[in-house]
């Protein structure tokens, strides 16, 4: 459990730094002094200074930050001895933009590169985003009576002989059932649409088994066939996670209103649960059967923070975003003191959520 934690730790730290070298790599290029480049929530742990730049890790392990010159202030607009301002908010707006969305995109670039890693390991083949199991064709076996039907990996068995089936098991004792009998199976592809039907007869084997050569799974699995597919299946597939998920949190809002926070709590995990996961996944097996299932968490990992960061959350990059678009938009900048406060009164909320979901994890450790 030890050296799961330390590799949690290290992805982390990983995953943070890539974001903040982002915002980092644009101020610098646009010539805005960086004070602090830390990894973590202050209060700092530890600081070293190297050259006009703090580089720390602090005591809350809840993300990291670039401090940038200006960034959170309301006073005068520093100005080097140059007479040229290195603060953030003497930028033009679009350079504050590009400062602000590099993070998300540095995050979102590695999720496609790792999700293309896992896809092309397996033959283009890849789990796929699901809100809640069902039944659905994980493989289809040569010469079986799938194969000859048409049926294909990813889509989802909805009903036999139109009676419906809710899991594996109602479905192997339904096959088996009607012994070497032809079978009507109602399929729909991964999203459960374009329904259709389809005659299959069950071949008998030798140890009396029925089968209709098919691998079922309560989670489905996308193909890639085509060369169109192929070539952007680390981003499509990204777009389909990223869909999921506003669905998801659509659920976590409709349990907040009707007060249902038992269930909230079981849909959403923080860096303890999330170290949980990591732990499950490098329990399973040596090297070459954890490497794919955990660079693929990697990758979600990435691309949630890319979707949460962009969010017009206060205190996040997608809070500063929306007062920068609202500042094109009008030519006129929000008071700085007001903006100064809402990112104050986000960033104490945003605390008070990462430690009541630490608390919800603990718990669930708990017997």
């Amino acid at each position: 459990m030890l050296f799961s934690i330390l590799i949690f730790i290290i992805t982390l730290l990983v995953l943070v730094l890539i974001h903040e070298f982002g915002h980092f790599l644009m101020a610098k290029r646009f010539g805005i002094k960086v004070e602090e480049f830390g990894f973590g929530i202050p209060p700092r742990l530890w600081g070293k200074k190297i050259g006009e730049t703090i580089y720390s890790i602090n005591w809350l392990p809840f993300g990291g930050f670039v401090k940038l010159l200006g960034e959170d202030e309301v006073d005068t607009i520093t100005v080097g001895k140059t007479g040229k301002s290195r603060d953030f908010r003497a930028k033009s707006v679009w350079q504050r933009i590009v400062v602000v969305v590099a993070g998300v995109t540095m995050n979102l670039v590695l999720a496609w590169i790792l999700f293309y890693i896992v896809i092309i390991a397996q033959n283009f083949k890849i789990i796929y985003p699901a809100l809640e199991p069902a039944v659905y064709i994980a493989e289809v076996q040569n010469d079986f009576p799938a194969q000859i039907a048409g049926i294909k990996i990813g889509e989802k068995l909805v009903a036999i002989d139109d009676q419906r089936v809710s899991s594996i098991e109602q479905a192997r004792a339904f096959i088996k059932s009607k012994d070497s009998n032809p079978l009507s199976l109602t399929l729909t592809n991964i999203d459960g649409e374009d329904a259709r039907k389809v005659t299959v007869t069950p071949k008998k084997q030798e140890t009396g088994d029925v089968l209709i050569g098919v691998v079922f799974s309560p989670i489905p699995f996308k193909e890639y066939k085509s060369l169109p597919q192929k070539l952007f299946s680390g981003i499509s597939y990204s777009w389909d996670l990223t869909r999921i998920t506003f669905v998801g949190l659509g659920n976590v809002f409709y349990e907040l209103i009707y007060g249902n926070f038992g269930q909230v709590s079981k849909s959403v995990s923080g860096p303890v649960g999330l170290a949980v996961v990591t732990n499950d996944i490098l329990s399973s097996g040596g090297i070459s059967a954890v490497l794919l299932p955990y660079l693929w968490f990697v990758g979600v990992i990435s691309l949630t923070l890319t979707i949460f960061n962009v969010l017009p959350i206060p205190a996040l990059d997608g809070g500063r975003l929306l007062f920068l678009v609202i500042e094109a938009v009008t030519r006129k900048k929000v008071k700085e003191d007001v903006e100064k406060m809402v990112h104050q009164i986000g960033f104490a909320i945003l605390i008070a959520l990462a430690v009541l979901i630490t608390y919800s994890d603990i718990r669930k450790l708990l017997p």
